[in-house]
């Protein structure tokens, strides 16, 4: 109860005096509304090649101005908004105007049919390379990994288990190993001096333990699935 005639007593006041509510007003703005988030407006987009009958709504050329002008977007709207043609549409659009090469899209393995579908219907022009789950069988991924780097296709359309099957560089790998464990030994480091708890040191060796097993076992060539990597089929990334 006196929470509540505290904050009423605090209504009056500042309604009551003009200089007070000017000075918190502008310090509540310089300090906690001073971001504005951007907004994009995708009025202006044109969309060659794509189909006449489809008329995309408002949302979804301000989604894809995000996409084309920002570098990276989250299409976070609610089911049925038409996320699917956002992201064809911005694809197709970098491609267009000479952002990307070709396109990857990694979707849910049981989507792959319906993703694929809704490109065509969109585009009816488009190069689309659609992947299927015998694709990636060991003795035919070789083969196809090389048909995703040599075709010029629009987009390459592939499910999450077969994405997991494309490794990245050895080069990257080992970078992404090395930076792992220079801030666990740097961090070590520091523990040491502050004499911190001596089970957390312990956890954290085993881990850099792990790390360079597993940089001792990139190097071991014998062991590699002889495909191309991730880096050589898409040169955009």
């Amino acid at each position: 109860e006196k929470q509540e005639q505290i904050k009423q007593a605090f209504e009056e006041w500042i309604w009551n005096d003009p200089a007070s509510r000017e000075t918190l007003f502008n310090i509540y703005n310089e300090k906690f509304n001073s971001i504005r988030a951007r907004e994009d407006d995708g009025s202006h987009l044109t969309f060659p090649g794509m189909n006449p009958e489809i008329t995309l709504r408002p949302h979804q050329l301000n989604a894809i101005a995000r996409a084309v002008y920002g570098g990276n977007a989250l299409f976070a709207h609610v089911v049925g908004a038409g996320k699917s043609f956002e992201m064809i549409a911005a694809a197709m659009k970098c491609k267009q105007i000479g952002l990307i090469h070709k396109a990857l899209f990694v979707v849910p393995n049981h989507i792959i049919g319906d993703f694929s579908a809704d490109f065509l219907r969109l585009y009816p022009g488009a190069n689309v390379l659609m992947t299927t789950k015998k694709d990636f069988e060991k003795k035919k991924r070789k083969k196809f990994c090389a048909r995703i780097a040599t075709g010029d296709y629009d987009a390459v359309i592939i499910g999450h288990s077969q994405f997991e099957k494309i490794p990245i560089s050895l080069e990257r790998q080992q970078n992404s190993i090395h930076k792992q464990v220079d801030e666990i030994t740097e961090a070590l480091e520091q523990l040491a001096k502050e004499k911190e708890n001596k089970f957390t040191i312990k956890q954290m060796e085993k881990v850099k333990f792990r790390l360079l097993a597993k940089l001792k076992q990139l190097n071991d060539s014998s062991k590699k699935d002889d495909i191309m990597n991730f880096e050589e089929l898409f040169k955009d990334f």
